[in-house]
């Protein structure tokens, strides 16, 4: 179960932040920017998005779209340190040389000029080390601001934290009320890696719990602003995918409700009886 004395967290304002452990500070609201096609369509989602407020973009290699992510930020006229930006590094740019290649490509091509946090998408055997090696020359030449990793168990992260040079300071991973792994975040909370959320509403699963559905009647509220606001209230990031105008507003509007002790609890006996099944 998850220790709600632990979490206690200021969630007040979109553009609130979590201090990450080396002190670069991330966004602890998101926008995913997956399904989303490259050119006009994933360049006026994140016009949408920046006009919205959001200054998280969670991009990857095998989504091909930062492009038009780099584009809209720029004719924005935002400042490119006021926008975060994370880069998850596909399977199939794995190893060392791939890694540092795929890396400067998409910098060079996209014109955002470094990536805050560059994360290795999935522990592949045999080349994640090498894999790892490259991002932390990456950072270590302040080409990246942040590194850490997706979907990593606990044994693999303690393997990860044995033998890296640079400290993994993200884990995103699968987090929502149906799948919470208590005891990788306790891990990860004691070790200061941040847990980031993917999979927030579990394609829509979510929305149709009769716990969510109540609590959203209960504080008038949408059953998916339910679901995120659990997942920030646990300390942990949510970058929920939205290309539509009407999703990103909904998916912002987190900040005017808090969901008490008791229905914090309430939700997380959900991932438990997730968690037991067989």
């Amino acid at each position: 179960m998850i220790n709600s004395v632990k979490r206690k967290f200021p969630i007040y304002d979109m553009r609130g932040t979590f201090a990450l452990r080396n002190t670069v500070r991330i966004p602890f609201l998101g926008m995913n920017v997956s399904q989303i096609h490259e050119g006009k369509p994933i360049f006026n989602a994140t016009k949408r998005a920046l006009q919205i407020g959001y200054r998280h973009f969670d991009c990857a290699t095998k989504y091909n779209n930062i492009n038009g992510v780099g584009q809209a930020i720029k004719e924005s006229q935002i400042d490119r340190n006021d926008v975060f930006i994370s880069l998850k590094i596909g399977d199939e740019f794995q190893g060392f040389e791939n890694t540092i290649e795929v890396y400067h490509q998409l910098i060079a091509e996209s014109g955002l000029r470094y990536i805050d946090l560059l994360l290795i998408e999935h522990p592949l055997e045999n080349v994640v080390g090498e894999t790892w090696r490259a991002l932390e020359q990456l950072y270590v030449e302040r080409r990246v601001r942040a590194i850490g990793v997706c979907n990593y168990t606990k044994p693999q992260l303690q393997e990860l934290v044995m033998q890296a040079d640079v400290f993994p300071v993200v884990n995103q991973v699968e987090f929502n009320v149906l799948k919470a792994d208590h005891e990788l975040m306790e891990y990860c909370v004691d070790k200061g890696i941040q847990l980031v959320s993917i999979g927030a509403l579990k394609h829509g699963e979510i929305l149709d719990l009769p716990e969510i559905q109540e609590l959203a009647i209960k504080y008038k509220v949408e059953p998916s602003q339910i679901a995120l606001r659990w997942i920030l209230q646990n300390g942990v990031v949510s970058i929920p995918q939205a290309e539509l105008r009407e999703h990103l507003l909904i998916n912002s509007a987190l900040f005017n409700f808090e969901l008490s002790d008791e229905d914090m609890l309430l939700l997380d006996q959900l991932s438990q009886k997730e968690l037991v099944q067989f």
